[in-house]
């Protein structure tokens, strides 16, 4: 009797004992239970995330060039990380050429690129000159343009020759040379037309030094009729009155350069020797 009188309370001790591992079993339980289903339904997330067709180039494509079938290719690319301006189609990529460099994985966006189709619809003229701004046009035979190499997209400084007078009356022709404009967008050669991204829409990138989307696209185009440049009201005064008084060059920027500086005019008689008569 005396020894089971002192074995009770080691066996309330081992219940208690029991019910304290069964209590933690079960927490454990519920606890990877919880973890479990909040993996299963992150990776469920992630795997219904909508995704959309993006066209990405497959091979570094340098600015200026053409856009041909094996160089992009579709690939289902998650909303979140998808660019807003991505095309979903590659016909509206095959034709076109890279405004700047795109490279491989990259995603082919509207601004990436520009159209060498005619004037039409979208394209027209008109869809690309920013509020504030005129396109105006000067024709070939009186700008001379890099040999014809000035394409749609490019930025360009444009320099006048006008004709001088000696003191008896007389007109010296290219007399002076100086730089009338610059930075100035070039909206279309001939018929070929930059698209609507080409401007900022703020009329401030063609003389303030701000270019933010400086860039080219295009082909060689050495039989261009007309060369169309974004300008403001006043420059167009300046451009006019020029291309009427004498000759005009258009000179290509540099991809990204921006800068407008004081470049003074050069007369005739500096290119001769010093002690001249």
């Amino acid at each position: 009797m005396a020894r089971g009188g002192v074995g009770r309370p080691a066996s309330r001790i081992n219940r208690r004992f029991l019910m304290l591992a069964l209590v933690s079993a079960a927490l454990s339980a519920i606890l990877v239970y919880v973890a479990v289903a909040h993996s299963t339904s992150t990776k469920a997330t992630e795997t219904s995330e909508t995704t959309a067709a993006t066209v990405v180039a497959i091979t570094d494509i340098p600015a200026r060039t053409q856009i041909t079938v094996t160089m992009v290719t579709l690939r289902d690319i998650p909303l979140s990380a998808r660019s807003t301006t991505a095309l979903s189609s590659i016909d509206d990529v095959v034709g076109k050429v890279a405004r700047y460099p795109v490279y491989v994985d990259d995603q082919v966006t509207s601004p990436k690129i520009v159209s060498l189709t005619g004037a039409e619809d979208k394209n027209a003229l008109s869809f690309i000159v920013p509020k504030g701004q005129r396109a105006i046009s000067i024709t070939a035979d009186q700008v001379l343009s890099a040999g014809g190499l000035i394409l749609p997209g490019d930025y360009v400084d444009v320099m006048s020759v006008i004709k001088g007078k000696t003191p008896t009356g007389d007109e010296i022709d290219n007399y002076v040379v100086r730089t009338l404009l610059q930075n100035l967008q070039v909206v279309a050669v001939a018929q070929k037309l930059a698209d609507s991204a080409a401007g900022t829409g703020d009329g401030s990138n063609s003389s303030s030094g701000e270019n933010s989307t400086s860039g080219s696209s295009g082909k060689p185009n050495a039989e261009a009729t007309t060369l169309t440049l974004l300008v403001t009201p006043e420059q167009a005064e300046w451009l006019f009155l020029a291309e009427s008084n004498g000759t005009l060059r258009a000179v290509v920027r540099a991809y990204g350069d921006a800068d407008v500086t004081q470049v003074r005019p050069i007369f005739q008689t500096e290119l001769l020797p010093a002690g001249t008569p």
